[in-house]
């Protein structure tokens, strides 16, 4: 697990949870989510070169861009809608929390709304990505591993859109 085993950020956002007075399901599923999204938002952070072990350690880059890009990624990897939703409202009780404690000036979750329910994921918005799997199942590679690389490659896709980035094959 990436996460430091202490991170007084997730402490206290835990204690808060605990004295709204929800559900233990509830707050499990909080937990849960915020773990999700702490190990996503590690993994990215550290992906542009910056070494962060702990949610509190990630906070100074927490912005309404990056939520819209966790929300990019759980849409792209088809995470089911009630699953999204329910990762976002953990995200604005994170967002209220740290605004409350003044560890966050801003929202940063202000302007992310919700999926509907009936929201359906595009199928493969690239043809080069499903010839690409058709190739691997020709190569007789697994099932699991065949979704896990059409992940990576629609994730780096999103990214490269996000980022604005181009890709020149020049180079």
């Amino acid at each position: 697990m990436l996460q430091n085993s202490f991170d007084s950020t997730k402490i206290k956002f835990t204690q808060y949870l605990t004295n709204l007075g929800i559900s233990e399901k509830s707050h499990k599923n909080y937990r849960s989510d915020l773990s999700h999204f702490t190990e996503w938002l590690i993994l990215r952070l550290r992906s542009v070169g910056s070494y962060v072990e702990s949610l509190s350690e990630t906070i100074p880059f927490l912005s309404t861009n990056m939520a819209k890009e966790y929300k990019s990624f759980m849409l792209q990897n088809k995470i089911p809608a009630k699953t999204i939703n329910r990762r976002l409202s953990t995200l604005r009780h994170l967002s209220r929390f740290l605004v409350s404690s003044q560890t966050l000036d801003t929202d940063f979750m202000n302007d992310i709304e919700n999926i509907s329910l009936g929201h359906r994921q595009k199928s493969s918005t690239s043809p080069i990505i499903e010839d690409y799997r058709s190739y691997l199942e020709a190569q007789k590679v697994s099932k699991s591993t065949v979704k896990n690389y059409v992940s990576d490659i629609r994730q780096f896709l999103a990214w490269v859109e996000t980022n604005g980035q181009i890709i020149n094959s020049d180079n």
